[in-house]
């Protein structure tokens, strides 16, 4: 038995909390500075890295623009050199959409098939300079 007044270490008893139920883990004195400060710096941690998660999704949306952009301005010209005659089709290069395309042509078999190889010069993220290819076989028809 429990006199009044005296405190076993139980949360539940004791007659300050008499008529009332508390969790063993809720301290009714309140909350320290030092939990606030734990939890100001925890929240500012979050929110920091979805800004940062922010930054770097809105950088490769910007990226895909751009590549998509480029690749337009490809299929625009492979599908204007489709278009040309087999006679026609030659080496050179043009400004498509502002980006520079060059292309050599060389025959694979001799009157049959033609290999286009279209050369893109682009910047990459490094800020290098740097060309991708794409190679298309046309044949005689």
């Amino acid at each position: 038995m429990v006199a009044l007044g005296k405190h076993t270490g139980d949360p539940g008893e004791g007659p300050e909390r008499a008529g009332r139920r508390t969790l063993w883990w809720v301290d009714c004195r309140g909350v320290s500075l030092v939990e606030i400060l734990i939890g100001v710096v925890i929240l500012a941690m979050t929110l920091l890295g979805l800004v940062a998660s922010g930054v770097i999704a809105a950088r490769q949306i910007h990226i895909g623009r751009l590549d998509m952009s480029r690749w337009s301005a490809v299929q625009e010209q492979l599908e204007s050199m489709h278009e040309l005659p087999w006679d026609s089709l030659t080496s050179g290069s043009d400004v498509v959409q502002g980006y520079p395309i060059s292309w050599t042509v060389a025959e694979s078999n001799p009157n049959k098939t033609k290999q286009v190889r279209l050369m893109l010069s682009r910047e990459n993220n490094a800020g290098q300079m740097v060309e991708d290819t794409m190679i298309m076989y046309v044949t005689k028809r």
